[in-house]
């Protein structure tokens, strides 16, 4: 058997630090009590580690995981949680800026203006497009004696013209 060397993909996820007190918050992000709950005095002293200050249950293993303070909540790719400790997760993942939300009407109408303006562009493109290839089917094949690459180079012209517009020529 081969030893494959791997780079992990870059995927986003959604994270929450356990702070040992913010139990109502990490139950919100994780979905409730049934997958995370802070570990009581009797539960740390029965756990495999009396350190531990909760747990996080990763459906996809079926498996309770031991949380620590400080650690953070992980939603991953598959919609499974685990724990990761502040410096791996740190070396392994980057901060992503959320996405901007137009909560402002105003910003909303200048949002909505400018998919109007893209999608009208794009519309217009494809109708020249479609107009060049209907051309293109009337005249048919190059006449014979015609040098292929030169009749190629005319049309890819044409179609590079066209996408652009005539504004932008």
């Amino acid at each position: 058997m081969t030893i494959t060397r791997r780079r992990k993909k870059p995927v986003e996820v959604d994270t929450l630090q356990w702070t040992g007190d913010n139990e109502a918050a990490v139950q919100d992000f994780v979905g409730g009590p049934a997958v995370f709950y802070a570990l009581d005095d009797a539960d740390r002293e029965n756990s495999d580690d009396p350190e531990a200050t909760a747990a996080v249950f990763d459906e996809l293993h079926s498996t309770w995981v031991l949380v620590y303070t400080g650690q953070h909540i992980v939603r991953g790719v598959k919609g499974e949680y685990y724990p990761i400790a502040e410096d791996v997760l740190a070396e392994t993942y980057e901060p992503v800026q959320p996405a901007p939300t137009a909560t402002d009407p105003a910003e909303a109408r200048k949002t909505a203006r400018m998919y109007a303006a893209l999608y009208s562009s794009a519309e217009q493109t494809v109708s020249r497009v479609i107009t060049l290839h209907e051309q293109w089917t009337k005249t048919g094949p190059p006449p014979l004696g015609t040098s292929l690459s030169r009749w190629w180079d005319a049309r890819l012209s044409e179609l590079h013209d066209a996408i652009l517009g005539p504004d932008r020529r």
